[in-house]
Formats: structure tokens, C-alpha cells, sequence
């Protein structure tokens, strides 16, 4: 584990667990939910990264050129592949100081994705809060298809209340993939104006996002601010378990439904994009 700290802020990363954030805290408050010790599962973490794609892609398989690709569908029982690949590998760690970090993920394009990348995660604390820029470039010779975004899972209480503005929502079916049927962004409830979580799960994809939101508690108010994610991701469970709000580069399935949502990525060249999470107490 690598500890880090700056001022009033603390975070501990495990970068063998996928490259996972275990906890974010301002003065000793968990920002985001806790990993909890010992756990090797980065779906228990508090971050973690997803590249060389986000969400999932129907039966893990789509057509890029005269590339039928087949990936491994990583998520059983589900018949998709989710995620990406650099959340379910161990990372390494590149460089490290007090307040921050540079993780680092290599693949050589051997396996059933067939284009090599170079992932890297850029950590830090300063005085506003956590940074994390997590940039991906192609390291093969033909253009690559390209989506990065993160995970987050923030901490949930009975009182928490979400806001954001976006464009409309994606609607789900029981996959949970796109339908094919929008709906205006308070279809679930009044986020732009901040709004407590419905009764009922939503894991559903809010396009043409404003990069910014905010979650409000008895504890204080977390602020996401981000670069070069257009679209939000929530997933809130009925069971109130997890609050997750993802910024993503591209809606779930979007190599099959809406592959001009991806990025094209020549040669050698890079994409990135930042999430930066602050704190204000009551």
C-alpha cells in the first residue's frame, strides 16, 4: 500500500488490486467508501481505473474495420465484458513522493483486445483535494479504439443527496444495457436541482454531462469537478450500498451503438482525462 498525504488530506493506494484508490479521507472522514483490509477485489475499492473502455460491451464482442473482436467476457455470470482490462491486473507503481503518486499499466496486445497501450494514473493531494488523471496511449502500430474513465464509489448515507445537470439519460434494460430509449435527465429524479436517491437501483448513463457534481450529507459536501469526461455514470443501489458516479468518454455499449462516441487514437498518440474531488464542511 502507498500512503499519502497533504494538509488535511489522506489516501491509501493498492496499486497491485487494478490500480485501485483503498480510501480517500479529509480530516479523517472518508471521502469515499473504504476498501476494507485484506480485500484483493477492486470491486471493493474506493477507485479504480477503467481503460482501454468503460461499462460494458454486449457480449463482449464488437467490429472495429476488419477487426471481429471477441473479448473475455470478465464478469460471470454476466455474458458482456466489463470495465476494460486494467481493473482486473496489478499496476505499478512508477513514481511516488508524500502527496502523490504516478501509477503505471503495460499491455502488449497478445491477448483478445488487439491493440497495446500504455496506461498511467497521476494521484495527488494539495490543499483543494484529490486529482486523478489517468491518461492511456497506443503503443501499436495501427489506430487504436479508445475509452477511459473512473470509478469512484463515494460514501452513502440515509441523508445524501446528488447533484448534477446533464442532458438526458440513457434508459436501461435488464442487461443493464441501453435500450435505445432517452429520457430527460430527471426521469429518476430532480438531480439538477440536488435531489435524494430514488428507492429503486438506477444504473444508468447520463449524457452530455456538465463535468461537474456535487454530493451532500450531514458530514459536508463532496464536490467532482472533471476534464474530458462528457458523460456521468450512476449506479446507486436500492440496498444503498454503493453511490458510484463514474465520468466516462463514452454510454456503455457504444463500440455496438455508438462507436462514433470513441476515441480514435493514432499511433503513439494519448488520451487523458482528470477528476478532481473536493471537500466543504457544513
Amino acid at each position: 500500500m502507498i500512503a499519502l498525504a497533504s494538509g488535511n488530506w489522506s489516501a491509501e493506494v493498492r496499486p497491485e488490486v487494478g490500480g485501485s484508490l483503498a480510501a480517500l479521507r479529509h480530516r479523517g472522514t472518508d471521502i469515499l467508501r473504504p476498501m476494507p483490509t485484506g480485500s484483493t477485489n477492486p470491486l471493493d475499492a474506493a477507485c479504480f481505473p477503467l481503460a482501454p473502455y468503460c461499462n460494458r460491451i454486449r457480449h463482449a464482442r464488437f467490429r472495429f474495420g476488419e477487426h471481429e473482436i471477441a473479448l473475455e467476457r470478465n464478469f460471470p455470470p454476466e455474458p458482456h465484458s466489463l470495465h476494460g482490462l486494467g481493473w482486473q491486473v496489478p499496476w505499478v507503481a512508477e513514481r511516488q513522493a508524500a502527496n502523490k503518486c504516478v501509477l503505471a499499466h503495460d499491455y502488449d496486445g497478445s491477448g483478445a483486445w488487439p491493440w497495446a497501450y500504455h496506461a498511467q494514473q497521476r494521484i495527488r493531494l494539495g490543499r483543494e483535494g484529490c486529482a486523478i488523471t489517468l491518461v492511456v496511449t497506443n503503443r501499436s502500430p495501427e489506430v487504436m479504439l479508445a475509452g477511459i474513465g473512473l470509478h469512484p464509489y463515494f460514501r452513502r448515507r440515509p441523508e445524501t443527496r446528488v447533484r448534477f445537470a446533464a442532458a438526458h439519460v440513457l434508459l436501461s434494460g435488464a442487461d443493464p444495457l441501453p435500450t435505445g430509449i432517452t429520457a430527460p435527465a430527471d426521469h429518476f429524479a430532480d438531480f439538477a436541482a440536488g435531489a435524494t436517491l430514488p428507492p429503486k437501483t438506477v444504473d444508468h448513463c447520463f449524457a452530455g454531462w456538465s463535468g461537474e457534481a456535487t454530493v451532500h450529507d450531514d458530514l459536508g459536501t463532496i464536490v467532482l469537478g472533471t476534464d474530458g469526461a462528457p458523460h456521468l455514470h450512476l449506479y446507486a443501489p436500492a440496498n444503498g450500498s454503493a453511490l458510484c458516479l463514474e465520468p466516462v468518454t463514452h454510454t456503455p455499449d457504444a463500440h455496438n451503438r455508438a462507436p462514433a462516441e470513441l476515441i480514435l487514437l493514432p499511433p503513439g498518440c494519448a488520451a487523458s482525462m482528470t477528476l478532481r474531488i473536493g471537500h466543504a464542511e457544513l
